[in-house]
């Protein structure tokens, strides 16, 4: 076996056996009437291999420092059948990477290039060839840690190790091969969870998506082992794609998708340069342009029912009460200026058939904070308070504008706020009430406390401590936002 190789082992709820005998010699019949010859014949036995099958998952390749410590063995998992075992929340599973020392210096010298470096996946009996990079923005990358602790895990250029031990990973099967897929995936995106202390963050605020019926990405706890060296314990959080958008939209998912993208302009170049998907084929972002047109030329007394013509306007309430009950300060609502003013950590998707379009949450790791640095220690107004629109200087130096300053935001908070409050409310009965909290939270803290214990760069102790303070943010948020939707919009608490 190629000892440069990436193994995908997984891990689950239940032990596999395995036995058998193993023949070690073959039988040879001599003819009574021949004399054998006593001369011992050359050695022509190959050495033995001794390199590990990849199903054992402790494949080393050539020395190269990928920080954790070694690898214990992953315990057995039921295999993978389908792309849903991939997501299946229920079972951990352990990623085993390798990559050559050239190739891993390549990666570390610059994390910020999102350059592709080659490595292999094999998983039970069939060999992938993949590309391996790291992934993150100004967030997850140049800043770690609470606002007021600036620090960043790139210096120089370089990945600072000390600083971050772990940084976000992507694994593309279609990167050297356009049709290559496992189980249908094209990617596997792997997020440390460096912002969120209790690591359940963006796994409960992307289900809380889903619970309300919005089209929202997937998730699953995994281990990550490079080179025979554990690092520790990460989300899989499935990627946004057309692949995504087949499997979840109602008119076939072959339609524009756009990321980060606001419909507060007709101009045709910021939609083609947020476009990810049909870019290949002459793409028309009509549609669009149209939508944005349409929402901003609609005053007070016909926003509604632009809206509701263009979206599931009630599905569109639903993903506002799932984001502002999270405090998702860093995707629609946060407006950061440079030059033009714009927001992100979202996309579109608009159908190809018809004039719809559907807002898909994204990037969630700056989401369950409290109390919200950009409100508290900036003096951000919240959504829905009318403000002065002059650019603010907010965190790291950078400048902001508040959220109602947008016209799209500030006619929802007008006009809708009603139906926003509405679906507010049945979130709070349901998937985000005190006892499905609760449940969740201890649900995912049995599933993933051994598998913290044995994070190399994490503190069982402490995880413990920050799991309580989790539990005590989400009282803290659920108080906020029955005290906000109790109040008529632009109410300030």
């Amino acid at each position: 076996m190629n000892r440069h190789h990436l193994h995908l082992v997984v891990l689950g709820l239940t032990a596999l056996g395995c036995g058998g005998d193993l023949m070690t010699a073959d039988d040879v019949t001599v003819p009574s009437d021949t004399v054998a010859d006593t001369t011992p014949p050359p050695d022509t036995t190959p050495p033995p291999d001794t390199t590990p099958s990849p199903d054992v998952g402790d494949d080393i390749a050539p020395p190269v420092d990928v920080g954790g410590v070694i690898a214990p063995p992953a315990p057995p998992a039921p295999p993978l059948a389908t792309q849903a075992d991939v997501f299946d929340e229920r079972v951990i599973r352990t990623y085993y990477l390798t990559v050559d020392g050239p190739s891993w210096s390549t990666l570390i010298s610059d994390p910020r290039a999102e350059e592709y470096v080659p490595a292999s996946l094999d998983h039970e009996g069939v060999r992938y060839d993949v590309g391996l990079r790291f992934k993150g923005a100004v967030g997850s990358l140049q800043y770690q840690g609470p606002i007021d602790d600036i620090h960043s895990c790139v210096t120089g250029g370089a990945w600072n190790r000390t600083r971050c031990p772990k940084l976000g990973m992507k694994v593309s099967f279609n990167w050297s091969d356009p049709d290559g897929r496992f189980f249908g995936l094209k990617k596997l995106q792997l997020h440390t969870m460096n912002n969120d202390r209790s690591l359940m963050a963006e796994a409960i605020g992307y289900q809380l998506f889903r619970d309300a019926g919005v089209y929202g990405p997937r998730t699953a706890y995994a281990r990550l082992v490079i080179n025979g060296r554990l690092l520790g314990l990460f989300l899989v959080v499935e990627q946004i794609d057309g692949r995504f958008t087949r499997a979840n939209f109602p008119d076939g998912g072959e339609g524009n998708l756009y990321k980060e993208v606001w419909p507060n302009t007709i101009a045709e170049s910021p939609y083609l340069r947020a476009l990810k998907t049909n870019r290949d084929e002459q793409p028309s972002v009509d549609r669009m342009q149209r939508f944005a047109a349409a929402v901003m030329d609609a005053d007070d007394a016909t926003f509604e029912a632009t809206l509701d013509a263009w979206t599931d306007g009630d599905m569109l309430m639903r993903y506002f009460a799932v984001d502002r009950a999270i405090d998702h300060w860093d995707g629609p609502v946060g407006w950061y200026c440079d030059g033009a003013c714009t927001n992100h950590n979202y996309y579109w998707y608009e159908s190809q058939t018809d004039d719809r379009v559907w807002l898909v949450p994204w990037d969630l790791d700056r989401a369950f904070v409290v109390p919200s640095p950009i409100r508290t220690d900036f003096g951000m107004p919240d959504w829905d308070e009318p403000a002065s629109c002059e650019p603010r200087q907010i965190f790291y130096g950078f400048i902001g504008q508040a959220p109602h300053c947008d016209d799209f935001l500030a006619k929802i908070t007008r006009v809708m706020w009603p139906r926003y409050v509405a679906a507010t409310e049945a979130l709070l009965a349901g998937p985000f009430s005190t006892e499905a909290l609760s449940a969740r939270v201890t649900a995912l803290e049995s599933l993933i406390g051994a598998f913290v214990d044995e994070d190399p760069d994490r503190d069982f102790a402490q995880w413990t401590a920050d799991v309580v303070d989790f539990r005590a943010t989400l009282a803290t948020l659920r108080a906020n936002i029955v005290s906000k939707v109790a109040q008529p919009a632009g109410t300030q608490r």
